[in-house]
């Protein structure tokens, strides 16, 4: 277990999108800006009209996963994640409002805001992580830079 505490306090800030904005993409635009490099995205409501996502798919290593895009309305039921290098990593719960069928999974760039989305964000202050790929599994874990 890696134990990652904050140094220098925490900041909470509100991120809303408006409509047309891409969600990964605005992220690390911010992060970049500011100089967030470690963070957690502690909630996230909203809807899109285009959610790319990537799901795991079997129970092996490496993992197989599988990439799929919902467009038309899909309502965020529930958005969650961590920053590690000013990177986001976020997971979600979303409904396909037109197919009536709910889908879990990793957030992917050109995710695009319909109206809104609503994220709270407590960046931890002079933190310093990288994201790593371990070469065996292929598995990317948060490591202290």
């Amino acid at each position: 277990m890696l134990v990652i505490p904050e140094l220098k306090g925490t900041k909470t800030i509100m991120v809303s999108f408006r409509k047309g904005d891409l969600i990964i993409e605005g992220l690390r635009e911010y992060f970049e800006k500011e100089g967030i490099d470690a963070a957690l995205i502690t909630s996230g409501i909203g809807s899109m009209d285009i959610c790319k996502l990537h799901s795991i798919c079997g129970t092996t290593l490496p993992p197989e996963e599988k990439y799929f895009t919902l467009e038309g309305p899909v309502e965020v039921g529930s958005l969650q994640g961590s920053v590690a290098g000013g990177e986001p990593h976020i997971h979600v719960v979303v409904d396909d409002v037109a197919n009536g069928k709910i889908y879990v999974g990793h957030l992917e760039p050109g995710s695009r805001c319909l109206f809104r989305v609503e994220l709270g964000i407590i960046v931890l202050n002079e933190v310093k992580t990288k994201r790593v790929t371990d070469p065996e599994t292929n598995l990317v874990d948060i490591k202290m830079a």
